[in-house]
């Protein structure tokens, strides 16, 4: 009973910190690392500061900016619709190059065919190349 009692005081917080206000945040790092939200008296921090620090605590003194907070969640909006709208344009140009490769690869495999025919076959050089595109669930060719 008396080492739970003596572990309990090493571990516990200064008491300048305003009670029942230490509260786990639920972020942690692969290290098992917490973030702890504390609150303390104002004219206390600097204590506070030293006292977690004494008990291998890492502390940070963070102080709320409604108006910075206002003006970085103003330039987070602005950015998300900057992404989106270069999103659109990466996708249209990406599109782009698509059907152009294609057409590309098309003319490939024409002149392949046709390098094919004549050169390797002994094809006149005048013929005709086709392509058949079958259409979608058809079993057999209908003439």
């Amino acid at each position: 009973m008396h080492k739970d009692l003596l572990r309990k005081q090493q571990t516990r917080m200064p008491f300048v910190i305003v009670p029942d206000e230490p509260k786990a945040l639920g972020i942690s790092d692969k290290e098992g690392n917490t973030v702890h939200r504390v609150f303390a008296y104002k004219s206390q921090v600097e204590d506070v500061i030293k006292a977690l620090r004494r008990k291998q605590y890492t502390p940070r003194l963070f102080s709320y900016n409604k108006a910075q907070w206002e003006k970085d969640d103003q330039e987070r909006k602005s950015n998300e619709i900057e992404l989106q709208n270069a999103t659109k344009a990466l996708m249209r140009s990406g599109l782009d190059a698509y059907q152009q490769i294609f057409i590309a690869l098309m003319h490939m495999k024409v002149v392949r065919a046709y390098i094919d025919g004549v050169l390797r076959f002994g094809i006149p050089p005048k013929f005709y190349i086709g392509l058949v595109i079958p259409k979608p669930k058809a079993d057999r060719l209908i003439l």
